[in-house]
Order: C-alpha cells, then sequence, then structure tokens
C-alpha cells in the first residue's frame, strides 16, 4: 500500500460482487498456495491485505455483498454503484479461515484520492448533513491523505461467534496498518447494533462525526456517522479493559488491545 493511503488508479481490473460461491472457494484456496508457509501451523485465521486492484480482492467484495444483501437488501448492482466510484482507492483487510480455505470477514478501507471519501461524500446529505469543513474543524483535520474511510466490515454468519474474534482481527489489522502508513484519522457509517458493541464492550473511540445524529442509510434503519483518533485506538481499548463491560469482553480486548492470539499479527500483503 503506498503511503498516506492515497492509491494509484488502475484500468487492469474489473471488480465484481457477484461470484459463484465455488469461484471464491478456488480463488481463495489459490491465495493460500501462494502464501503457503507464510504463518505458524497453530494460526487457523489469517488476514491478508490486499490491493484493490488485486483479483484476489473479488473474495472480499463477495463477503461484502452476501453479508450486506442478507442483512440490508444491498444486491450486487447496489454494491457496485455505491461502491465503484471507490474501487481504485481501496484495500481490503480478509480473513480466512484455514481449516476450511474458505473467507470468513473483509473490512475495506478507502484511502484518499480524487474521489474523496465516501464517508465523507455521503454525510453531507440527510439524514446526516455535514460539512466538510465542520469534519475538518471539529476534528482537527488538516491533510485528507491522513484519513482512512472504514467503508465497509463483513464477517460471515457462521463466523460471528467465538467471542468475534473475526471482527476483532480485522480491526486490529486495520488499525496496524493505519499506524504503518501514518494515518491519524478514520471516518465510517455504521449500523447502530455493531457500533453499540465496538464502542461499549470493546471500547473503540467512536464518536458521531462532526456531533451528527444517527439516521437511516443503505438499508440500515438507525446507522451512525462516525469519527476515531487513531492515535488514541490502543490506548482507549487497553484501558477499556479495566471497566465492567470490558471485563466481560476480556479475550477479544486482549487480541484488539495487545495482540493477543492475534493472527492479524501475520498480516501479508
Amino acid at each position: 500500500m503506498p503511503d498516506r493511503g492515497l492509491l494509484p488508479e488502475t484500468t487492469e481490473f474489473v471488480a465484481s460482487y457477484d461470484l459463484t460461491t465455488d469461484e471464491v472457494a478456488a480463488l481463495t484456496a489459490e491465495l493460500l498456495a501462494s502464501l503457503a508457509g507464510a504463518w505458524p501451523d497453530r494460526y487457523r485465521y489469517v488476514g491478508i491485505e490486499l490491493p484493490g486492484g488485486s483479483r484476489f480482492s473479488d473474495i472480499a467484495r463477495h463477503i461484502e455483498r452476501v453479508v450486506f444483501e442478507d442483512c440490508f437488501g444491498n444486491d450486487a448492482a447496489e454494491m457496485t454503484a455505491e461502491y465503484g466510484p471507490y474501487e481504485a482507492a481501496s484495500v481490503f483487510f480478509v480473513s480466512i479461515d484455514r481449516s476450511t480455505e474458505l473467507p470468513s470477514g473483509a473490512l475495506r478501507v478507502i484511502g484518499n484520492s480524487a474521489q474523496g471519501l465516501k464517508t465523507l461524500n455521503d454525510a453531507r446529505s440527510a439524514p446526516f448533513n455535514i460539512s466538510l469543513e465542520d469534519v475538518a474543524t471539529q476534528h482537527g483535520i488538516g491533510d485528507p491523505a491522513s484519513v482512512w474511510d472504514a467503508g465497509t466490515v463483513a464477517v460471515l454468519p457462521e463466523h460471528r461467534s467465538g467471542e468475534g474474534a473475526v471482527s476483532v482481527q480485522l480491526y486490529r489489522a486495520m488499525y496496524l496498518s493505519a499506524i504503518q502508513h501514518g494515518i491519524d484519522h478514520l471516518v465510517s457509517i455504521i449500523d447502530d447494533v455493531p457500533l453499540r458493541k465496538l464502542v461499549e464492550y470493546l471500547g473503540i473511540p467512536f464518536v458521531p462525526l462532526a456531533d451528527s445524529a444517527p439516521g437511516p442509510y443503505l438499508g440500515s434503519v438507525k446507522s451512525q456517522a462516525v469519527y476515531c483518533h487513531i492515535p488514541d485506538f490502543q490506548p482507549r481499548t487497553r484501558r477499556h479493559r479495566w471497566t465492567v463491560r470490558g471485563f466481560l469482553a476480556r479475550k477479544p480486548l486482549a487480541r484488539l488491545a495487545r495482540g493477543s492470539e492475534d493472527d492479524a499479527l501475520s498480516l501479508i500483503r
């Protein structure tokens, strides 16, 4: 990934959200085979960072489409329309279950480009009605290249147990990569249900973007535009371990805050 989140345009690859299950399985097996020996045998879930122009990135798009169509009715056509302008500026963190050689979850980051960031573009309209000037002023953003947009986070239903291991892996992978690339700010629009879990149990320091109120968004009845100051991510999640709700989530918090039993540390680019 290029420094500071600015990604090159590409015309060599056409993104697809409608791969068959067999095509996804074959693509995932090929990806794992190309990285044979990259991880210790004890790791079941492994994290891989993929540029949006990689043909393997369609594994992540398949996960997005399956999860978002099931939860919010966003089919392949809608996903293409919504995220097509940002494909060249996207990077994916993909979690793969090595026991089945099948994908388990994906997180999309949208970096700075001529298209802007999807969250900031969408939040300018109802129901959020946030101006770019308010975002920059309230959150101290001076350089657009220091901002990432967490465009999507999707975990397949069969991998949503196990104390949120897959989603925790994806968020920690994103955090580690953001630190490496000098990213200070994160924006996103997140459905209310997972957002409450991320904030209340994991202590991820999401706050309303420019003091905005929640509202309906892309099939979600209630979503919130949010901001996170990346340098606060690890200190806040570490402190959160000593709260009542943090104690209830102590195992995933150990992975998130300290990298304990964290397969994301084996991230391959």
